[in-house]
């Protein structure tokens, strides 16, 4: 009845709301009507404290994993399961995601501009596409600047396993720059003294460093010198700080580091908890080897298993941690893979077409937004664009979708695109949010 309710236009739902009662109790609950109406209009809930950024990279497959098409020529040997939800269904190999179903929702309608890996790499975390003159800025960076840091000691954004190919935080400089984790499971590197180096000798070398910079910086009064010197500074406090633990899993009890999975994206979730547990707001956690070119059935079972499993396990601790409302988790990739299966049993690069999600925070889980066609060749309907999807991130944790930053070129960007009126120069926001996910 609510789902009905909500379907319906304003004067409508007063209708349908003034008439149920009178059929159902004789009575008319008019003088009541408006505060009815107002409990099952739009709503977003509270933004979330933390974003769990899962990247999915090498272009993971929608019809095997959350828009499958089984029993067609495009639909391969994967089969679809039941979630719960009617007429919703999962690729197989997400039965734990598919039992979660009604606390996640699903963009079947994405489409991208570029099916070139790093090329789609880059526009799916920034919103923009590469240019020689500037780079961008990531979410976690953008989080930052926008709402503040998290914590005092600890970085605001976390990327874990990103590689060298990351933008990080582009324009907005160092001191929004993400810490970069290569193995979850080695805790923090560097954050020790190097052998044979104790506390009073790093001292030392520190005041030396300072007195030969400190030319330079009387000089150069430059922001960027000033950011370079602030990153230092923090870096330095962290290295002091107690909250040093936080990098390390092997301080969990070691059934729940099974329960996440023995394997790089399960510890990295592990990981990515624990530092939000801690303050840290924004975590991404990337997933490589789903670049399935080849005998794509061989290997997906391994691949989109560990993804489900550890997902899985990660909004079972959020929940029971309190956190899951506070947390939002997202998982994306770059585009998508081809419909038809190619000659080697793999799919290859596709663009017009993929899934990704949401879950936690204010998102209202268990639905579907967009739909593919029956071929999953492109959008049938409600075509999402990146910029869409990061304004959905972005209002969900409470980020200010109209707030301009300059680069220091002087150039306007906003969170989620921009688009510039070439007569008036008024900016305006390109991406939309998804406001179905919100109520």
């Amino acid at each position: 009845m609510k789902r009905l309710l909500n379907s319906l236009d304003s004067p409508t739902r007063r209708q349908f709301i003034e008439k149920t009662a009178k059929a159902a109790f004789g009575v008319s609950l008019l003088p009541f009507t408006d505060q009815l109406l107002a409990e099952n209009a739009t709503t977003v809930g509270k933004p979330a404290k933390h974003i769990i950024y899962m990247f999915m990279s090498g272009r993971m497959t929608h019809l095997d994993t959350f828009d499958p098409k089984p029993g067609t020529p495009n639909g391969g040997s994967t089969t679809a399961i039941p979630t719960g939800v009617p007429g919703i269904e999962l690729g197989e190999f997400l039965p734990n995601l598919a039992k979660n179903f009604k606390d996640i929702a699903v963009v079947r309608s994405m489409q991208q501009l570029s099916a070139d890996h790093r090329g789609a790499s880059y526009w799916m975390r920034t919103g923009y596409s590469r240019r020689a003159t500037i780079i961008h800025p990531c979410l976690g960076a953008w989080g930052q600047r926008l709402l503040g840091p998290s914590h005092e000691t600890l970085p605001s954004s976390v990327v874990v396993g990103g590689g060298g190919l990351h933008p990080g935080a582009g324009f907005l400089g160092p001191t929004f720059s993400p810490l970069p984790i290569g193995d979850p499971q080695g805790g923090l590197p560097n954050s020790t003294y190097a052998e044979g180096v104790d506390e009073k000798l790093f001292e030392t070398r520190l005041d030396m460093m300072n007195a030969f910079n400190s030319s330079f910086d009387r000089k150069f009064q430059h922001d960027e010198v000033k950011a370079y010197n602030q990153f230092y500074d923090n870096a330095l406090e962290l290295m002091a700080s107690e909250d040093l633990d936080v990098f390390d899993v092997a301080k969990e009890p070691e059934e729940k580091r099974s329960r996440y999975g023995n394997n790089r994206f399960g510890q990295g979730l592990l990981l990515a908890k624990r530092l939000i547990s801690s303050g840290v707001r924004f975590v991404e956690v990337v997933n490589g080897g789903w670049d399935m070119h080849n005998e794509l059935w061989n290997s997906i079972p391994q691949r989109a298993g560990e993804t489900d499993q550890a997902i899985a396990a990660l909004i079972e601790d959020l929940k029971a941690e309190g956190l899951f409302e506070e947390t939002l988790l997202v998982l994306t990739t770059e585009f998508g893979r081809t419909p038809r299966i190619n000659a080697n049993g793999g799919r290859d690069h596709h663009s017009a077409c993929f899934s990704a999600m949401l879950a936690g925070g204010p998102i209202v889980g268990g639905q579907v937004y967009g739909a593919s066609d029956k071929e999953g060749h492109g959008p049938a309907e409600n075509v999402c664009p990146q910029v869409d999807f990061n304004a959905t991130i972005a209002k969900a944790c409470g980020m200010p979708l109209d707030q301009v930053i300059y680069s220091p070129s002087g150039r306007p960007f906003l969170v989620a695109g921009h688009r510039k009126d070439v007569k008036t120069d008024e900016i305006t926001l390109r991406g939309k949010p998804i406001d179905q996910f919100f109520s």
